[in-house]
């Protein structure tokens, strides 16, 4: 899926060879469609064992089918709204995902709870703006700041957890993304022009989505 967003990305901003970048695109969809199907069979047979890992798999089966038919009912040239569907359904089930492999090896809970699902909604809300941004245009002027204040309120907050409540790996992860993202956020706009660092900005902050889902479902 985090395949899928980047060549998403690269499309949006005419990065490369278009013609290539669909075929990747395609393929990588594909693929995702195949294994979703295979890990929702599996998990449905053992739903009764754990519950919680059958309901991100449901979500990630719904997410899939959304994005199956927004994809055939917008085409090659979607609207600005169709755009915006595709890519924050794109960024949620990247997220499911990445929620499914961390919950299976899921450690002690250590997590401060109510801070965690802070950072949750606040990305939740950085991705909405942030796809906003850049769909519609970066000349709205309430929601540039909006953008740059929620980055900076989400790396702070991931970092925190980062660093005191998630141990070993998984916070270093955590912490690396929450440092990356918005520097190439930051990178991005000063480089308004450039296609690679906007691209660079999308990769980042997909990256991160899915490692903040990884790491709350390992450690919640």
């Amino acid at each position: 899926m985090l395949v899928v967003v980047a060549v998403s990305a690269a499309i949006r901003l005419d990065w490369g060879s278009v013609s290539l970048l669909r075929v990747a695109h395609r393929t990588a969809a594909s693929l995702e469609v195949i294994f979703v199907l295979w890990i929702g069979w599996l998990l449905f047979r053992s739903r009764h064992e754990a519950p919680a890992r059958w309901r991100a798999a449901a979500i990630a089966l719904a997410l899939t089918l959304f994005l199956s038919v927004l994809g055939i009912a917008a085409g090659q040239s979607p609207a600005r709204l169709q755009a915006m569907g595709n890519l924050l359904g794109g960024l949620a089930l990247a997220s499911a995902f990445a929620w499914l492999v961390g919950a299976a090896g899921r450690g002690t809970p250590v997590l401060a709870r109510a801070l965690a699902a802070l950072a949750g909604a606040l990305l939740a809300a950085q991705a909405v703006v942030g796809a906003r941004l850049s769909i519609f245009g970066r000349t709205d002027v309430p929601a540039l700041p909006a953008h740059a204040m929620l980055g900076l309120a989400v790396a702070a907050i991931l970092g925190w957890l980062a660093l005191s409540r998630i141990p070993g790996r998984d916070g270093r992860l955590l912490l690396y993304g929450a440092i990356v993202a918005p520097l190439a956020g930051f990178t991005a706009l000063q480089y308004d022009s450039s296609s690679g660092a906007a691209l660079v900005h999308a990769i980042a902050a997909a990256a991160l989505v899915a490692t903040a889902a990884y790491t709350l479902g390992r450690n919640a």
